[in-house]
């Protein structure tokens, strides 16, 4: 340590960084390695925790382990070209000090990093501007520098203020061990925060992208769709605009699945339970991925949904999560291949659990190697079957699959005796409830198309205004078409249409303002408001259906979700699940 005098020159103040005369003439307290090591623990955990609350931690062992006045952590701030150092964290008598800037050329700090070592400094207030501060006296300073791998991040710091209070050899020993801490802590709890704050980032470049991508993809999907009823009498026309639809629905599942993940990952994902009908889920998840078994004449066999099953489950999910099991089941069945989903009900003997509901969905297909199946609900286990499978996906979708069963309260497991016996997997949900005395639609009967209304649609995008509007004309139904919300409003005041499908996402007044103001008008009540979005998260449904729409639906809309809006438009019950 050197000592530092008022009127020292620079040469005097950059000679030999130890003054023997100062530290050795004083005597040295016992080490308390008790308190120490306590120090050393509470920090530790503090480490867990915000950043913040570690760098107040590391001030207020400083404070005790040195006996100090005040205590404190000064990091180095980039400014411009220039640097200085923000106090962070303060303790004791300073305490208030918090945010204090100092600037780089003149603070003990900087002198303390050059020298790269413990520095203490006497009456420091005389030499330096910066720490003058009314009513505190500063008789001395010790302060060391924090680094990590050779790269300076700043200093820790102890402030004297009484003359009776001096520093010694133990004190420079333990602050020194305290800042060699702080170092690597700051340095874990920085890449710590710093992969968070990318992984929001990450997250929210995610939804923006899958809104981006589903607003050219709704428009394409309407064109595709009037076009094959324009050109219903042209079979190669139709079978070209099948191929075209099929595979806008491969690239909305592979956006859908981009979301999902990022859902997963950040454990946004969540479930709306409601009275309804495995039936017609499984009739929705067939459905949803029967273009894979056309594509690839595969056979599909359902046993054991004769007979109507009434369930308390999210309709809209556990479709998803079939849907996902038989896709997958599709991609690894060679062509002419059978696939059979069979569901039983009642108690499960393993888990001795009553109404239970196992959907089994079984293969004929190319199997998987039992080394890999415990890690095909992992997420992103690509093409575990075989890698070079174009058709892989990106192994997103028995991994959602899996968290859906669980927020079900059941489980999922996939067995094959390995490469080409085929692949079992088996949902396990205890969502049964008793048959009602009323009939409802079987897995074979599905309902016929709805009757024709009366469509608003409101979008500002021309492009999907106009493919959607031809579409569902060549539907049946009679359609008005706007493109601005201030507009829409005044136009279903003017028209009063059955059912307004709007887009929340348009300039000026946008589609939550318009369903504000529709239902601020109670003669509007039997309006079925319908929001269309390319957002699909909880809270954007959650934020429409507060906003007074009566269903979600994303981009690009899906025609059988709209059939089911329509002929359900008087039932109040059912709003909202789609």
């Amino acid at each position: 340590m050197f000592r530092l005098r008022i009127g020292s020159s620079v040469m005097e103040r950059n000679r030999a960084p130890y003054d023997s005369d100062v530290l050795s003439s004083r005597a040295m307290r016992e080490p308390d390695y008790a308190l120490e090591n306590a120090a050393l623990v509470r920090l530790a955990r503090a480490q867990t925790g915000p950043r913040a609350n570690l760098l107040d931690e590391i001030a207020q062992t400083a404070l005790l382990i040195c006996q100090a006045g005040s205590a404190g952590i000064s990091l180095i701030e980039s400014v411009g070209d220039s640097r200085q150092f923000r106090w962070l964290a303060v303790a004791g008598l300073c305490s208030d000090l918090r945010d204090h800037v100092t600037a780089w050329d003149a603070c003990p700090c900087s002198i303390t990093l050059q020298a790269g070592e413990p520095r203490l400094f006497i009456e420091p207030q005389d030499q330096f501007p910066c720490l003058r501060f009314p009513g505190i006296d500063v008789p001395e300073g010790l302060v060391v520098p924090i680094t990590n791998d050779d790269r300076q991040l700043g200093a820790i710091w102890v402030m004297s203020h009484t003359p009776e209070r001096r520093f010694d050899r133990e004190d420079v020993r333990m602050l020194s061990n305290l800042a060699v801490f702080a170092g690597s802590a700051l340095t874990i709890v920085n890449d710590r925060d710093n992969g968070i704050a990318s992984d929001q980032r990450h997250g929210e470049f995610i939804a923006m992208l899958g809104h981006e991508l589903r607003n050219p993809m709704a428009p394409i999907d309407s064109a595709i769709g009037a076009a094959k009823k324009l050109c219903a009498e042209n079979s190669t026309a139709v079978e070209v605009l099948t191929v075209a639809q099929r595979q806008v629905r491969h690239l909305r599942a592979l956006v859908d699945d981009l979301l999902d993940a990022a859902r997963l990952k950040h454990g946004k994902l969540a479930i709306r339970h409601s009275d309804t009908s495995l039936n017609d889920i499984a009739f929705d998840a067939v459905t949803t991925v029967k273009h894979h078994f056309d594509s690839r004449r595969h056979t599909l066999k359902v046993v054991g949904l004769d007979a109507p099953i009434r369930v308390f489950a999210d309709h809209v999910r556990l479709s998803q999560v079939l849907g996902n099991v038989l896709s997958n089941a599709a991609k690894y069945t060679p062509v002419g291949g059978t696939i059979e989903m069979t569901v039983e009900v009642g108690a499960d003997p393993e888990s001795r659990q009553h109404g239970v509901v196992t959907v089994r969905v079984k293969d004929d297909g190319i199997g998987i190697d039992q080394a890999a199946q415990p890690h095909v609900f992992e997420l992103f286990a690509q093409s575990v079957r075989n890698k070079g499978r174009a058709e892989g996906g990106l192994g997103i979708g028995l991994a959602v699959a899996r968290r859906m069963v669980e927020l079900h309260g059941g489980s999922i497991s996939l067995h094959s005796d390995g490469p080409g016996t085929g692949t079992e997997v088996t949902l396990k949900l205890p969502i049964l409830k008793e048959s009602p005395t009323s009939d409802v639609p079987q897995f074979a009967n599905k309902e016929a198309l709805p009757d024709s209304v009366r469509l608003l649609l409101v979008d500002d995008n021309r492009d999907a205004l106009m493919a959607l509007g031809i579409l569902l004309e060549l539907e049946g139904h009679s359609v008005n078409t706007i493109d601005n919300g201030r507009d829409a409003i005044r136009l279903i005041t003017e028209t009063r249409p059955e059912v307004a499908i709007i887009d929340v996402g348009m300039p000026d007044v946008d589609g939550f303002e318009v369903a504000n103001a529709v239902r601020l008008n109670r003669g509007l009540d039997d309006v079925l408001l319908v929001a269309l979005t390319g957002y699909a998260a909880e809270s954007d449904k959650s934020r429409a259906l507060t906003a007074g729409f009566d269903y979600h639906l994303t981009k690009p809309m899906s025609l059988d979700k709209l059939h089911h809006i329509i002929r359900n438009r008087t039932n109040a019950g059912l709003r909202g699940i789609v």
